[in-house]
C-alpha cells in the first residue's frame, strides 16, 4: 500500500493514510474515445463519407476507489483534491503518471474503523505527453490473421478473441429509401430500386499480453498512434491529402474493410505476473457490403501469386 499511488509527489498512504483499492487500473489504460468526425450521407452510396483529414481524441472519465485508514484521512484527501483543478497521479506499479481533475464522488461507505469511497476523475490529456512513436515489439507467440494497415495485430501483442468474426460479418442496417404511405390505400409505396447499407460499429474483443510494463506501454501507445494517425494518400486526380481512415484486413476470407477508430473499453486488466489486458476495440466500418469478394490465386503456403511483371494478382473469377 505504501507505494501504490503518489498524488503531486505525495505518498498518499504514508502521509494521509489513504490507499487505492484493487481493480482500479482498468479504466486508466483504456484509450479515450475519438470525437465524432463530420460526415455526409449519400442515399445512393453504402456507408457515409467521413471527413477524416484530422481525428482527435475526446476526454475520458476514470473512476477510482479509495480506502481511508486514518482518522482525518478522508478530510485531508478531499482537501488535497480540491486545492487546484489538475493533479498528477503517479502509479509506480504501472510506471506511468496521469494528469487528472476531480469530477464527482460516486459513493461513500463507513465501516468500524475505515471509510471507502469512489471518485470520478476526468483525463483531459488522452495522449502521453511528448510521445515519440516506437514500433511495437512482441516476443509472445500469438495467432495471426487480423491486420490494421498491413500490420498484424499480433505485432502489438494483441489476440482477437472469439465472437469478433460474427461482429465483422453481421450486415449493417439498411438505408431507408423514399417511402410513401397514404391513408386511402393499403400498404405503402417504397422505392425498391436498390438497397444501400448504413455504417456500422464493430466491437472487436481483444486481449493484449506483455511480459512487463515497458513493453505494454510501448505496444499500447503504438496501437493508439496507428489507429489515429494521419497518412498521406493520393486521390484519382493525383492530389495528395491527409486521411485517418484505416484498412482492417481479415486473412481468413481475404477481405479489407475501410474504418476509423471510435472507442475502447476495458473488460478486465491484470497487472501482476505478466500483463493481461482484455478490452473491446470499437471501429466504425465506413462502407460495408457482402458479395464483393475476389478470389485470388495463392500458393499452398497462403501467399498470393502475382503475374510475371509482378504488377497484378491473378483473379480466379476472370
Amino acid at each position: 500500500m505504501k507505494g501504490q499511488l503518489y498524488i503531486d509527489n505525495k505518498n498518499i498512504f504514508t502521509e494521509l493514510g489513504v490507499a487505492t483499492m484493487q481493480g482500479n487500473y482498468g479504466e486508466l489504460v483504456a484509450f479515450s474515445p475519438s470525437k465524432t468526425p463530420d460526415s455526409n450521407d449519400w442515399a445512393e452510396e453504402d456507408g457515409r463519407e467521413f471527413d477524416l483529414s484530422e481525428i482527435h481524441l475526446d476526454t475520458k472519465e476514470v473512476t477510482l476507489e479509495f480506502g481511508f485508514f486514518s482518522e482525518w484521512g478522508y478530510n485531508d484527501f478531499v482537501v488535497l483534491l480540491s486545492d487546484m483543478g489538475y493533479h498528477d497521479f503517479n502509479f509506480p506499479q504501472l510506471g506511468r503518471t496521469f494528469r487528472l481533475r476531480l469530477s464527482s464522488q460516486n459513493s461513500f461507505e463507513m465501516y468500524n474503523s475505515t471509510k471507502r469511497s469512489k471518485f470520478t476523475f476526468v483525463n483531459d490529456f488522452p495522449r502521453p505527453d511528448g510521445y515519440v512513436y516506437q514500433e511495437p515489439v512482441n516476443s509472445i507467440l500469438l495467432p495471426k490473421g487480423y491486420e490494421l494497415d498491413n500490420m498484424d495485430l499480433s505485432a502489438y501483442g494483441v489476440l482477437v478473441l472469439k465472437g469478433s468474426d460474427s461482429e465483422i460479418l453481421k450486415i449493417p442496417a439498411v438505408k431507408k429509401n423514399l417511402l410513401q404511405n397514404f391513408n386511402y390505400r393499403d400498404g405503402a409505396v417504397y422505392d425498391g430500386e436498390y438497397v444501400k447499407f448504413q455504417t456500422k460499429d464493430v466491437n472487436l474483443k481483444c486481449l493484449m499480453r506483455a511480459p512487463n510494463f515497458d513493453t505494454f506501454w510501448r505496444n499500447r501507445d503504438a496501437l493508439l498512434y496507428d489507429l489515429t494517425r494521419l497518412s498521406t494518400k493520393t486521390d484519382a486526380e493525383g492530389y495528395e491529402y491527409k486521411d485517418a481512415e484505416r484498412m482492417f484486413y481479415v486473412d481468413e476470407w481475404n477481405e479489407n474493410y475501410p474504418c476509423y477508430y471510435k472507442s475502447c473499453k476495458t473488460d478486465s486488466f491484470n497487472p501482476i505476473d505478466g500483463i493481461w489486458w482484455a478490452f473491446t476495440l470499437t471501429l466504425v466500418f465506413t462502407s460495408f457490403r457482402l458479395g464483393n469478394t475476389e478470389y485470388l490465386l495463392a500458393s499452398e503456403a497462403g501467399e498470393l501469386i502475382v503475374t510475371e511483371d509482378e504488377k497484378y494478382f491473378i483473379d480466379l473469377g476472370d
